[in-house]
């Protein structure tokens, strides 16, 4: 029996490998730093804020009322979803609104838009291979999208009555 060594040629270059790990981490927290940005409320402050109310007393409004005083512009994230938005979030999104609003004591929320950011996305894969009675199969088979960020913008407004 001869013994074969292997040739330095065919083993992988661990020196590459350990360069490419610091790179692969910065690529990492970049992703999950910008996808937690994403999904957060922002709020912009436009006058003064009002004494805080229960956010079950505030209003959604598509159409401006008559008489109104702007408080702040809230921006909010509906949530991240896989190709498809769901109407849950929508509704979370409305709720969060509401409390923010509720919070600098603004009685309605005018929506100003609803719109989809994309994040980034995703591919899942699979396969195999076997060995059956008529001699080797194999298969595999992947799926992907995007991800996609639901963002509501609105602005928290004093209603006069």
């Amino acid at each position: 029996m001869q013994h074969v060594t292997p040739d330095a040629s065919e083993a992988p270059n661990p020196i590459i490998y350990y360069k490419m790990k610091p790179l692969l981490r910065l690529f990492a927290a970049i992703l999950a730093a910008y996808l937690l940005a994403s999904c957060g409320t922002n709020v912009t402050m436009l006058g003064p804020a009002r004494p805080a109310i229960s956010p079950a007393a505030v209003r959604i409004y598509q159409v401006p009322p008559r008489h109104f005083e702007q408080i702040a512009i809230i921006n909010s994230s509906a949530g991240t979803t896989w190709i498809f938005p769901n109407h849950d979030s929508l509704n979370e999104a409305f709720a969060e609104l509401r409390s923010q609003a509720a919070a600098l004591g603004a009685n309605g929320v005018l929506l100003q838009e609803v719109y989809d950011q994309p994040v980034g996305g995703l591919s899942v894969g699979g396969g195999g291979f076997g060995y059956g009675h008529h001699g080797f199969y194999g298969g595999g088979g992947s799926v992907g999208g995007p991800l996609i960020n639901r963002r509501v913008q609105a602005i928290a407004i004093y209603v006069r009555r």
